[in-house]
């Protein structure tokens, strides 16, 4: 459990896109171990949302709710049973991965609607809410390929430099309204899906060349979300925070 006693999350709501599962759910976890309320979007898995919902609630104050995040009646549908928003995470993603001409059009625009636009409605729909908060912030989940391109991904890469750029812009037009705006970029991080997509052995091996000899844990991420909402990161807006070992180094 990681602890940021003092930083003001106590009876704060956050609301944490694809926060049923993965990093989101970690982030989830997070928010209601240090005294948040927790509302949490996800697609389609109702098993998953189930669990976590049976999980998360022994911790704290915890619902989930089925909403696809690119279908924008249903997002502000939403949010307008919100009551109030302190904290917007947009954590939701896929990644449809093949050469550019093997891909599909639906499939390049899945990917860019889920990673960027879905984020971009999200945010837009949340507006109302996080001006009437005291300690508004919103942080976007984006990667490490936001800044270094990846031959057979380039609808996935493309989407993650949008978010980066899309939250520095929205830093700036937000900052009227006192809502910081930042970006988390994860590296490779060990969760169910990673399991399934990676043997052990290659676990191993992408490990070993990441100057920090690992791969990325979920609280990682978590953390560093956590402390880009707390009283502590005040003055840090419209910053893209690499969660990655060093990865980008090499």
């Amino acid at each position: 459990m990681s602890n940021f006693v003092g930083e003001g999350f106590s009876n704060k709501v956050a609301l944490v896109t694809g926060g049923t599962s993965g990093i989101g759910y970690g982030i989830s976890k997070q928010f209601l171990e240090n005294g948040a309320k927790v509302v949490a979007l996800y697609r389609g898995n109702e098993q998953r949302a189930k669990k976590a919902t049976q999980e998360l609630s022994k911790i704290g104050e915890f619902c989930a709710i089925k909403c696809d995040i690119t279908d924008e009646k249903a997002v502000e549908s939403v949010f307008s049973k919100l009551k109030t928003l302190d904290f917007l995470i947009n954590c939701a993603g896929i990644s449809n991965e093949d050469y550019i001409e093997k891909l599909t059009l639906n499939q390049i625009k899945e990917t860019i609607d889920v990673n960027l636009v879905g984020k971009i409605i999200c945010c837009r729909s949340a507006l109302p809410l996080l001006k009437k908060s005291k300690s508004a912030a919103v942080v976007n989940i984006a990667s490490r390929f936001a800044e270094r391109p990846l031959a057979t991904c380039i609808p996935y890469t493309v989407s993650e430099a949008g978010i980066v750029m899309f939250s520095k812009n929205l830093a700036l037009e937000w900052s009227q309204y006192k809502i910081r705006v930042n970006t988390v970029s994860p590296s490779l991080t060990l969760t169910p899906l990673t399991k399934k997509l990676y043997t052990k052995e290659e676990c191993k091996q992408i490990a070993q060349k990441n100057p920090s000899k690992r791969l990325g844990e979920v609280d990682d991420t978590a953390n560093a979300v956590l402390f880009l909402c707390s009283d502590k990161a005040s003055y840090i807006n419209g910053e893209n925070l690499n969660v990655n070992g060093g990865i980008l180094l090499v």
